[in-house]
């Protein structure tokens, strides 16, 4: 697949969505891709409840890890920690705390924005409305909608009116597919495909391979949100 220019420096790409819409998995796996593809990024995880990908990143430093998630401990994470440095990185939120960054972004955070690129996978018709509230308050941020097509409702999501006027707001959706047998084999063993494609088993490595494939797919249509 073809690759892209360098990352621009600063870059942070969000993960943000309602309770099982996959942002995290999302999250691991745009991580995986641009390790894969030789990019340097940094990796946050402020969802303490749900803490994805300090299980596939054993080697993130203790300092990109929220372990508290009151509001006042995000914001100080977000200003003394993912925005402390240039460096391209990725951020996933805990579910629902998109509100508190959304606030910040409004105020001290405003002089960031630009450098903020929201993804928000839908998988279901109750995300329509978090979709929304990052869509509408987003300031000079960027906002990629990602239909998750793992989800159990999201055909109904796809076509909900709320989810095209969404739509008409922010752009064409991106759509993840699912992604099968291997994605299953990297939920058990907590190993990112960008590992497994160095795997001497031959199904292993393959699946993987296949796995990057798909990301980079997703992203393919959609240049400023992919992190390589």
């Amino acid at each position: 697949m073809t690759k892209t220019n360098a990352l621009k420096p600063g870059k942070k790409f969000i993960t943000a969505a309602a309770g099982g819409a996959g942002k995290s998995t999302l999250a691991m796996l745009m991580a995986s891709t641009a390790l894969n593809l030789g990019k340097k990024i940094d990796i946050f995880d402020a969802d303490p409840a749900n803490p994805t990908a300090r299980r596939y990143y054993k080697s993130i430093p203790p300092q990109n890890l929220l372990e508290d998630d009151r509001p006042e401990a995000l914001v100080r994470f977000l200003e003394d920690q993912v925005f402390a440095t240039d460096n391209a990185a990725i951020l996933d939120l805990g579910a629902n705390m998109e509100g508190t960054v959304l606030r910040w972004m409004g105020d001290r955070g405003a002089v960031v924005a630009p450098e903020i690129c929201f993804i928000v996978p839908v998988s279901k018709r109750d995300g329509i409305k978090a979709a929304g509230r990052i869509a509408l308050n987003r300031g000079e941020a960027s906002v990629l909608l990602v239909i998750n097509e793992a989800g159990p409702d999201w055909e109904a999501a796809a076509a909900d009116p709320a989810f095209k006027h969404l739509i008409s707001q922010v752009g064409q959706p991106a759509s993840l597919p699912h992604l099968g047998p291997t994605m299953e084999k990297v939920h058990a063993t907590s190993m990112p495909p960008h590992l497994m494609v160095k795997s001497e088993h031959r199904f292993e490595r393959q699946g993987g391979i296949n796995l990057l494939r798909k990301i980079e797919y997703v992203f393919l249509d959609h240049p400023d949100f992919r992190p390589w």
